[in-house]
């Protein structure tokens, strides 16, 4: 376990110090359950009567309160929360090569020391960097390249064929470089058209539990770096999507789609195929996009439009369901 002080918490996150600095820290945990050991956080009024209770040794928040707590005052919260989080909690890395006795490993696969490979993973002739940990029931075909410090989640699969960067983290269940969904019509039956492309992902991406990547048809579908997308979402083929991109549970993008950077998605927005999404384009949870985005902004909806009239005109339509009609009464 983990153990600092308060002030060197501060000085981890460039914090303001209130109070006592001394108070080591072992964890973090709810304002309301938290003993003296542990730090909370405040980001909403909402949770200023919390704080005047707790028994936490340290709160983070953006303005001064009324607590017991020792203070480390921030102005993001979130981002200082993450790193202390980060801190008490670090990602899984290998420290010392170990690879379970019921794993298969191609002796032609090279493992870069040290890399930790768990119970009944498959790995192929591929190449694995230093401090990557493979966890139970992982798969990794051939001519595949892993870049240093990743992290594979139970039952992860990663198809031959894929490049990953350092750093990327797999949750449970992810599959990458699975074919893209492509056949051709042929009287009344479908011919597989076989999908040789790969898939890159690089330094920093993240794939949440049951998320798929198809490989391309010729080139590489390719997810920027440090982008990040959440459970159950589908990226199909030769989509290009860019750095820094967010995506919440439930996104599906269709084929040959090329999403640009710093955009974030909602929940289970849906873009067609073969379009052209702008950097910093914002979609509410449920958008549908049949069209091009080229401008950065809010949108939202079906059909699509800024979030603003989206809002506008949701208002106005609950406003004519809830009016009565003139001379309904007593009807």
């Amino acid at each position: 376990m983990t153990d600092v002080t308060v002030a060197a918490l501060a000085d981890l996150v460039g914090g303001r110090l209130v109070g006592d600095g001394a108070r080591v820290i072992v964890g973090l945990a709810d304002l309301r359950t938290a003993g003296p050991d542990r730090i909370g956080f405040v980001r909403n009024v909402r949770y200023h009567a919390s704080a005047a209770t707790t028994l936490a040794g340290a709160v983070l928040s953006s303005a001064e309160l009324s607590t017991p707590a020792s203070q480390i005052l921030v102005t993001d919260v979130d981002l200082a929360y993450a790193k202390i989080a980060q801190l008490f909690h670090p990602t899984p890395r290998a420290r010392s090569h170990s690879i379970h006795a019921s794993a298969v490993v191609d002796p032609a696969a090279e493992l870069e020391s040290p890399v930790a490979i768990g119970p009944h993973a498959v790995i192929g002739r591929c190449r694995i960097g230093a401090g990557t940990v493979v966890m139970a029931g992982v798969s990794i075909g051939d001519d595949t390249t892993i870049g240093r410090d990743c992290v594979f989640y139970p039952n992860a699969v990663v198809y031959g064929g894929a490049t990953l960067g350092d750093r990327v983290i797999l949750h449970a269940g992810a599959v990458v470089a699975s074919d893209g969904f492509g056949y051709a019509r042929e009287a009344t039956s479908w011919i597989k058209v076989p999908q040789l492309g790969g898939v890159v992902l690089e330094d920093d991406v993240e794939l949440g539990a049951a998320t798929a990547v198809d490989r391309g048809t010729l080139g590489p579908t390719r997810i920027g770096a440090r982008s990040k997308i959440d459970n159950l979402c589908h990226i199909a083929h030769n989509c290009v999507i860019g750095a820094d991109t967010v995506m919440a549970a439930g996104c599906m993008i269709a084929g040959s789609t090329t999403v640009g950077e710093r955009c974030v998605f909602a929940g289970q927005v849906g873009i067609s195929g073969h379009l052209a999404i702008g950097d910093e384009v914002r979609l509410g949870g449920g958008t549908v996009v049949l069209k091009d985005i080229p401008n950065r902004g809010e949108y939202m909806g079906h059909p699509l439009m800024e979030k603003r009239q989206f809002l506008r005109l949701l208002r106005k339509l609950r406003g004519m369901v809830e009016r009565p009609e003139a001379g309904a009464e007593g009807v």
